[in-house]
């Protein structure tokens, strides 16, 4: 046997002070402020049973991201919903499915809070009165434009009447018709950031019929809830292209085709988005679809040579960052978890939301000017960190 030369041992006050550590030390001691006082919130909800944020064996009773359950949009800043329309799948179906799978996946990451920028962080649940207002059940509704009217119906109340921002998913992408509508109805004409592999600006002269997941941006706009010169697209691609394409010219709209994307860096793209929307109202809608099947192949419409999650991610950082937009919607449409076995694009697209949701719950406190912390009534106790 070799010689081993044995590194020197360690001082015996040092392991001393180590063991103490090892007994005492506990996770929350040294933490950032704001994070810590939010864990210590999160505990003393339900009369001191708290909230599990960690583990997944306690979140049944838990809504999206785990915020609650409610539909008393009157003491919400934000709600969460899903409308799980899926008529208007051109191919691939199974996105009526997408809410309830999402809803689980969002629960199945670790916490409640996030590192953001400059050491600072995302604590959502501390900045606005977030609600998982559940999925719009429209099982009974046999026909798209009945099923559009039962929704139209609910975001009325939740928009219009009680001032909620909403964070939606679908379903096809015929869902976001409902939440434009609304919110442009409140906040006036919006502008919108669009990810999609497609234009989706078809208009009735097209294909008369009134709603589908080609046309819910040419009608808001026809009803003045969408400024087409306050649009950008990004990851146009396949084969639908240049049949529809003509409409975002005529209309104004700024098109970035998928290849321009991948070449662009993030920096620059965000820049330019930034000067398309303004300082005005903005939705942002996130067709999975954009995405390279790499990174999403659950979809209704799988185009190859997409965008990738990463870049996209990026691109809505730094517009949030820049401080300038003012978000006042979004949504994650077009996941069909029957075509993803290993959840793997359900993840992607879950952690996307809960970005959306971050950058949803920062602008809605600069706009009530006043942080407001999300209340759960219900508790059923904390059994990890």
């Amino acid at each position: 046997m070799t010689s081993i030369k044995k590194w020197p041992a360690m001082d015996p006050k040092r392991i001393e002070k180590l063991k103490d550590y090892w007994e005492n030390g506990r996770s929350i001691d040294g933490i950032d402020p704001d994070v810590k006082a939010h864990l210590l919130r999160m505990r003393t909800m339900g009369d001191g049973k708290g909230i599990e944020v960690i583990g997944n064996t306690n979140k049944d009773y838990l809504g999206a991201f785990m915020a609650p359950f409610s539909r008393d949009t009157a003491n919400a800043d934000i709600a969460v919903v899903g409308l799980p329309f899926e008529k208007s799948a051109p191919m691939n179906s199974g996105h009526k499915y997408g809410p309830k799978i999402l809803r689980e996946l969002s629960k199945n990451f670790m916490g409640t809070t996030e590192p953001w920028l400059d050491g600072k962080f995302d604590i959502p649940f501390d900045l606005a009165r977030i609600i998982d207002y559940g999925t719009v059940d429209t099982y009974g509704c046999l026909d798209r434009t009945t099923e559009v009217e039962v929704a139209l119906e609910q975001f009325k109340k939740i928009v219009i009447e009680d001032g909620c921002s909403t964070f939606m998913w679908g379903g096809d992408h015929t869902v976001t018709y409902v939440p434009i509508h609304s919110l442009g109805e409140l906040y006036g004409p919006l502008g919108i950031i669009h990810f999609d592999a497609h234009y989706d600006l078809v208009t009735k002269a097209d294909f008369n019929y009134p709603y589908h997941s080609g046309n819910m941006f040419t009608k808001n706009m026809s009803e003045g809830n969408l400024d087409p010169e306050r649009m950008i697209q990004m990851g146009i691609r396949g084969r639908m292209t240049g049949l529809v394409g003509g409409h975002a010219k005529n209309l104004g709209v700024t098109t970035v085709m998928a290849e321009e994307c991948r070449v662009t860096p993030a920096e620059e793209m965000a820049q330019r988005v930034i000067e398309v929307v303004g300082d005005g109202p903005v939705y942002l809608t996130f067709d999975l679809d954009s995405l390279d099947p790499i990174y999403n192949h659950a979809s209704s419409a799988v185009e190859p040579f997409g965008l990738s999650a990463n870049w996209c991610w990026d691109v809505m950082k730094l517009v949030r960052a820049s401080g300038k937009v003012n978000l006042v919607g979004a949504d994650v449409v077009e996941y069909a978890p029957g075509s993803d076995p290993t959840r793997v694009c359900g993840y992607v697209a879950a952690g996307l939301s809960w970005k959306l949701l971050c950058w949803l719950a920062d602008d809605m406190a600069k706009r009530n000017g006043e942080k407001r912390a999300t209340v759960w009534d219900m508790a059923f106790g904390r059994v990890s960190l």
